[in-house]
């Protein structure tokens, strides 16, 4: 829908071209470079390994990479990747010549391992000036390894309990989410990968920070760029969620619910809620016709349909995130989005405020969309980027 064909494959081969150079040799080189022209700004280096099995785990670096030039001209900070194996062959007095290393691991990583992993890496930093990170990129609030956790001075989430003291609850699953279904619905964990979660202590917990969250992903940057503007006049959908799965996957019931409430309101208002699929092109000229567009809770809380819907000119319609903390934070109750209950009981009463009013509705999409590209922006991540290390001790306050 934003192009030719042809004009779009050429385009995403050039970003993806883009995006290879920036994450390799001549990136570092042309950061180390912006760096060193920084005035009165020391040249330091953050160490970054990652096991690079995930993909959606590790966009959590992406605008790390996009802005890479300007994070060393502002903060002479740069960043440079290797994987564990290439971790663990550095020798102790390498690994300590970074200013901070931080580690990324899969959630399928087994416990055993996973603390091994850390102890060989972030173990070797920890208590000297260098700083130990973890990057969690998982979909969900969960910390899935105490001892991880524990080897690290500050665990950088995409978004995290708004109260900390939820991580020392253990739950059924690996998350708030698994338990819910299985307390609501009885889905059983016990054969999970991950059959329990949580127990952390409070003190280790305290470790916890929110970084920047999927908004900032490769996936929605471009999706910023290449999207026309939002047409209300075209919009001939008054609610709209597509989202469903299939019923042996535990996120089933979340989902299902979303559909059933929005099939309950057909013939009051104009409904879009199919179970099959679509290309990607037919399914952002939906949302592009979307007045109001209902998100509902994933593996994680957050999903890309969250910024999809935004950039797209619909209201943003989501089970409750009060629970949670994030940023960009586009989950502003009344202001950038609209929360409803999690079983989706008080659908109609949340969205008749905004159907039966265009300019509210419209005031309340532009304003969330307005939030989003600024945050897409380099001076919000640099900033928000700069605070993290703050936090860390890799960045003077």
């Amino acid at each position: 829908m934003t192009g030719t064909g042809r004009t779009d494959r050429l385009k995403r081969v050039a970003r993806k071209v883009g995006r290879r150079l920036r994450a390799g040799p001549l990136g570092d080189a042309a950061a180390r470079a912006r760096a060193g022209l920084a005035r009165g700004v020391e040249t330091r280096t953050l160490l970054l390994v990652s096991d690079r099995s995930v993909y959606t785990s590790e966009q959590q670096f992406a605008p790390v990479q996009r802005f890479a030039g300007r994070i060393a001209g502002r903060y002479g900070l740069v960043a440079t990747f290797c994987t564990p194996d290439e971790a663990r062959a550095m020798s102790t007095e390498a690994l300590q010549r970074h200013a901070a290393v931080g580690l990324k691991l899969d959630f399928r990583t087994p416990a055993e391992e996973a603390s091994a992993i850390a102890r060989e890496t972030l173990g070797r930093v920890r208590g000297t000036a260098t700083k130990a990170l973890v990057f969690d990129g998982d979909d969900d609030l969960s910390v899935l390894w105490p001892e991880v956790l524990g080897q690290c001075d500050l665990y950088i989430k995409k978004h995290a309990y708004a109260d900390l003291s939820n991580y020392t609850q253990e739950r059924a699953g690996k998350s708030n989410l698994t338990d819910y279904v299985a307390t609501e619905f009885g889905t059983s964990f016990v054969d999970n990968i991950i059959p329990r979660s949580g127990g952390i202590d409070a003190a280790e917990a305290a470790k916890v920070v929110v970084g920047w969250n999927i908004a900032l992903d490769d996936k929605i940057y471009d999706l910023s760029r290449d999207l026309p503007l939002p047409d209300a006049a075209a919009k001939d959908i008054d609610l709209s969620c597509r989202a469903s799965v299939a019923p042996d996957v535990w996120t089933y019931p979340m989902r299902n619910a979303a559909v059933e409430a929005l099939r309950g309101l057909e013939g009051r208002w104009r409904v879009h809620a199919p179970v099959d699929r679509v290309p990607q092109d037919e399914y952002y000229r939906e949302m592009m016709r979307s007045r109001m567009s209902v998100s509902p809770y994933g593996f994680g809380e957050l999903c890309w349909r969250d910024f999809e819907c935004i950039l797209c000119g619909a209201v943003l319609v989501k089970p409750d995130m009060r629970h949670l903390r994030t940023a960009p934070d586009l989950f502003v109750p009344g202001e950038t989005y609209v929360p409803v209950a999690w079983d989706f009981s008080d659908l109609e009463a949340a969205c008749r405020p905004y159907l039966e009013d265009e300019a509210r509705r419209a005031r309340m999409a532009e304003r969330a969309r307005t939030v989003l590209l600024e945050a897409l922006g380099p001076d919000w991540f640099l900033d928000r980027f700069g605070k993290v290390m703050q936090r860390a001790g890799v960045l003077a306050t």
